[in-house]
């Protein structure tokens, strides 16, 4: 339902499109005009991942449609039933054949999208790996290329932040799609005495059960590599406070679930601290001063999003002049920007100047 209400949301911005990218006109002299006129690129593709089945191919196709552009769709494998009912919807509602055009399959048919001399312009969304080759690839043949990566977001807890609002927000942030989305929160940095908050992170995190509030992973696999992850860092030494491995749900023991796992006295060194696990996991590191904190931030490859919790404005302003991310929020721990601001992270989270949403 969130999907359906927020492409609803990015429908509404792209039909306001044409007027904003409507050009400019000014008389330099007397009798002669200097005009900009915008023209559509042609035929463009976009390359979508399995986490936001919906609401990811709404952050292109419209913009695409409505400025003139026809646009090819590869929906995940994994999930190709989202992208096939768009189609289907879009044909009823009188799109024109070939306005809009789906093809499915896997790394063949992503190889050919970044090669293929009609296509104009790619988009990508996916793993920061594959991001990085479909960059590669689309502009080494001479297309333009937005291809969003990984995340590993960082939360800024300091001991002045609200207890029940923070710990509410980290959360929901971190379990939200059974935390498999690129906004999700996997690392917390607790600065100073925040022992409180961390409490209350845990009462809030054994609120979210497995088959009530919390999905599915997406797959065996999935689950898999998500459990090992917890193991590795407990057995390097950190703490589970909430353990979600072995989780089962009543009717549905076949199911690929992974309970809100808590980790404490993690170190920045260990993997769950560094990679990007895709699963309801957080690792709080300690650190004893926020400037500690945001060189841990800096040094990780990644730069999606980062938030800081405190009632400080001094202090929040000084995270997010300093935190090495595209997107900052604070006192909020999902901060992805609506329409017209564009979503869209820095170093290893982004490949390309342009942006996938809002007006540039």
């Amino acid at each position: 339902k969130a999907e359906v209400e927020k492409s609803i949301e990015l429908t509404e911005f792209a039909v306001s499109m044409p007027q904003l990218v409507s050009g400019e006109v000014l008389e330099v002299s007397r009798g002669v005009e200097c005009r900009v006129e915008h023209f559509p690129l042609g035929v463009v593709a976009s390359i979508v991942p399995f986490n936001f089945p919906l609401m990811v191919p709404n952050w292109t196709m419209p913009n695409a449609l409505v400025l003139g552009n026809t646009m090819i769709m590869k929906p995940s494998e994994l999930v190709p039933l989202s992208v096939i009912r768009m189609a289907e919807l879009l044909k009823e509602a009188g799109l024109p054949d070939g306005v809009f055009n789906v093809i499915n399959g896997g790394k063949e048919i992503v190889e050919g999208i970044c090669s293929h001399s009609d296509i104009e312009a790619v988009s990508f969304v996916g793993s920061t790996k594959v991001a990085k080759l479909v960059y590669q690839q689309s502009t080494h043949n001479l297309k333009r290329c937005i291809a969003l990566g990984g995340a590993k977001n960082h939360l800024f807890v300091l001991p002045d932040a609200n207890p029940e609002m923070t710990a509410s927000n980290v959360t929901a942030s971190m379990s939200g799609c059974a935390g498999q989305r690129c906004m999700a929160a996997s690392a917390m940095l607790a600065v100073g005495d925040v022992d409180p908050i961390i409490s209350k992170i845990v009462e809030e995190a054994r609120k979210v059960v497995p088959g009530v509030n919390l999905g599915a992973v997406i797959s065996k696999a999935a689950k898999e590599r998500i459990e090992n992850y917890i193991s590795e860092a407990e057995k390097d030494g950190a703490k589970i406070l909430v353990d979600g491995r072995n989780a089962v749900v009543e009717g549905k023991e076949n199911g690929t679930y992974v309970g809100a796992t808590v980790i404490d006295y993690v170190t920045p060194e260990m993997s769950v601290a560094t990679e990007e696990i895709f699963g309801p996991v957080i690792s709080i590191m300690r650190t004893n001063t926020l400037d500690e904190a945001i060189k841990i931030e800096n040094a990780n490859p990644y730069g999606n999003a980062s938030s800081v919790f405190t009632q400080s404005g001094g202090l929040a302003r000084y995270v997010m002049e300093k935190a090495s991310a595209g997107m900052i929020g604070v006192n909020i721990g999902v901060p992805v920007p609506r329409e017209p601001f564009s979503f869209g992270g820095w170093n290893d989270s982004r490949f390309g100047a342009n942006d996938i949403t809002g007006k540039s």
